[in-house]
């Protein structure tokens, strides 16, 4: 079977995909040092780091797969490209005071290519297979998300405390006693033992 379209990517096209590879591998190392620098994630942090880096990882993965030749992977590049320029362009939005702008500017060249890729194809199947990429590659992405930042590692020793506010299950804050944790909903303002989400006062802080 012959896919119009298919075979080995154009130079221009695969110049983006290579600088994309390039810059988000770039991120994950430094994603990597900034932690380091900071002696770690804090226990609320504990899985969410692994996971990010591990999407990063996944997201150059698929880039790199976009450039291979043969025609399964052909067949599947523009919803390899627009998954991965979906992926990147949203975590970049979430990081960006801190990793986000590589990440962005990774997405922005893999939707060019994504774009590039739909040449010579059959115009709706392939729209419909980068919309579905995208949308699964966002899915991994939030619901990532929501189950690592619900994973809070407390230390075997010492007592630390702290609180944020979950990507779909609104502030919470959270105590560490010698491995022992103590989950609160709500807001915690550290001094008065802050309110829950109907404004009720809580204790815990």
């Amino acid at each position: 079977m012959v896919i119009p379209g298919a075979g080995r990517v154009g130079r221009a096209s695969a110049t983006l995909v290579w600088v994309a590879i390039a810059l988000v591998l770039a991120d994950v190392i430094a994603y990597r040092a900034i932690l380091g620098g900071q002696g770690g994630p804090p226990p609320d942090s504990a899985a969410v780091v692994p996971f990010v880096g591990g999407y990063m990882l996944l997201m150059a993965a698929l880039l790199g797969l976009s450039l291979l030749g043969n025609a399964r992977m052909a067949m599947l590049r523009p919803a390899m490209l627009a998954a991965a320029a979906a992926g990147l362009l949203l975590l970049g939005f979430f990081a960006l005071f801190s990793i986000g702008l590589p990440l962005s500017v990774a997405g922005i060249l893999s939707a060019i290519a994504a774009v590039r890729s739909l040449s010579g194809r059959n115009g709706r199947s392939a729209v419909l297979s980068e919309v579905a990429g995208a949308v699964i590659a966002l899915m991994v992405l939030v619901s990532g998300f929501v189950v690592t930042q619900s994973i809070i590692v407390c230390p075997p020793s010492g007592t630390l405390g702290g609180g944020s506010s979950g990507f779909l299950t609104g502030p919470y804050h959270y105590r560490c006693d010698n491995g022992t944790l103590t989950w609160y909903a709500g807001d915690c303002n550290g001094v008065t033992g802050g309110v829950d989400a109907n404004g009720n006062p809580i204790s815990g802080c």
